[in-house]
């Protein structure tokens, strides 16, 4: 009845979108025959699955890109932090460290300190980013589901991602260890007892 009611306020075609569906082995004739139909008419225009994939494949990759954007800039914060973290922890054990040193202990007792330490803030890191994330990660994904969120239904562990998160964050530990050793061994003995907090 709403069609039949439409057509009584217009003798022309009101229609806006004509959907047509063709088996797969004849889609290919049927979309050259429909794309001479809009050629010749010039007010029409087509659309196929396959434009609309595209785009939708596009729109995704913005996002994906946005979003990973947005990871990155949150990672370098954490990574900051914990050079921060550590770099804190040194300055303010100077003393501590130099008495050590004083009453025998060694260059490599004190970077395997270091690395221990490096090791303590990167486990504490990845425990709360990667195993807090995962943990976190399904229950959004069922929400986003449940509300049709960019129609998301399956759900997929991002564990290159948790691997690359894990690699940076063990590499950057090992470098920062490396450099709090050399950093301790420009300063005599002397100047680190007597530094003053």
């Amino acid at each position: 009845m709403a069609e039949k009611g439409l057509e009584t306020f217009s003798d022309y075609n009101l229609n806006y979108y004509y959907h047509i569906f063709a088996k797969e082995k004849y889609n290919a004739d049927v979309e050259a025959k429909l794309n001479a139909i809009v050629e010749e008419n010039g007010r029409i225009e087509m659309r196929t699955w396959k434009n609309e994939f595209e785009e939708y494949k596009s729109q995704m990759a913005v996002t994906r890109s946005f979003c990973y954007a947005f990871l990155g800039i949150l990672g370098a914060i954490c990574i900051m932090n914990m050079i921060n973290t550590m770099l804190h922890s040194v300055h303010i054990r100077k003393k501590e460290i130099g008495i050590l040193q004083a009453v025998g202990m060694s260059d490599t007792q004190l970077r395997k300190m270091l690395q221990l330490e490096g090791l303590f803030y990167t486990a504490g890191t990845l425990i709360v980013a990667v195993g807090g994330g995962s943990l976190a990660g399904y229950p959004v994904f069922l929400w986003a589901k449940d509300k049709g969120i960019f129609s998301i239904r399956n759900y997929h562990y991002p564990a290159e991602a948790a691997i690359v998160v894990v690699l940076v964050l063990v590499i950057v530990q090992s470098l920062l260890t490396l450099a709090l050793g050399k950093s301790m061994k420009k300063e005599s003995l002397i100047e680190r007892i007597r530094f003053n907090n």
